[in-house]
């Protein structure tokens, strides 16, 4: 693919569409100075963009990447399904099935980590006496930091109109962790330890 030809093409279905660098960019969440990279055939989206510039151009993915119009009779869509037709938008959607299992498992990762840590702390600032039947833990601030992170997180999401697969309620579970454990932690030192 010629990056010269690629930003051409991109630069004249944008102006065919009425729109600026500016628009653009918004439309696909990037910046201008990436479209006019592009356009001037300095560089290529990144494999996550290409669907949504094809989009927003009003091309398929195919044509996007060919950096020509497919002619009008040249295929006929009614007669080969939309998957079919482009072997290019094959390779975007395993690439973002790639890309969203990788994600996903180092959400996994950061979550079990930050969770282990937050209860290995959490452990290392209880004291038992166990003549008082008294429990005392300091909670440190890190153990709540997770929590209020992901509720941030997703409340942003949530105004800006995104799902926020229910990052709200995994933030509350890490909020009420401290509170969980120094409670079982309690109860467990009490019958366990006590005289």
């Amino acid at each position: 693919m010629d990056a010269t030809r690629f930003g051409c093409f991109v630069a004249d279905q944008r102006k065919k569409q009425g729109m600026t660098q500016k628009d653009l960019a918004a439309k696909i969440q990037v910046t201008d100075k990436a479209v006019s990279k592009w356009e001037r055939g300095l560089g290529f989206p990144d494999i996550n963009t290409v669907e949504d510039l094809a989009d927003a151009l009003g091309v398929s993915i195919e044509e996007l990447m060919k950096s020509e119009r497919q002619k009008a009779d040249a295929v006929d869509e009614e007669v080969m399904p939309k998957e079919e037709l482009s072997p290019a938008a094959e390779v975007v959607a395993l690439a973002k099935v790639d890309m969203a299992e990788q994600q996903k498992t180092l959400c996994i990762i950061a979550l079990v980590t930050t969770v282990l840590c937050t209860i290995a702390e959490i452990l290392g600032h209880m004291q038992w006496d166990a003549e008082k039947l008294q429990l005392s833990a300091d909670i440190p601030y890190t153990a709540i930091v997770p929590g209020v992170t992901i509720l941030v997180y997703s409340l942003v999401r949530r105004l800006q109109g995104k799902k926020t697969n229910q990052l709200w309620a995994l933030g509350l579970s890490l909020l009420l962790i401290p509170v969980v454990l120094f409670c079982g932690a309690f109860l467990f030192c009490a019958l366990f330890f006590s005289k």
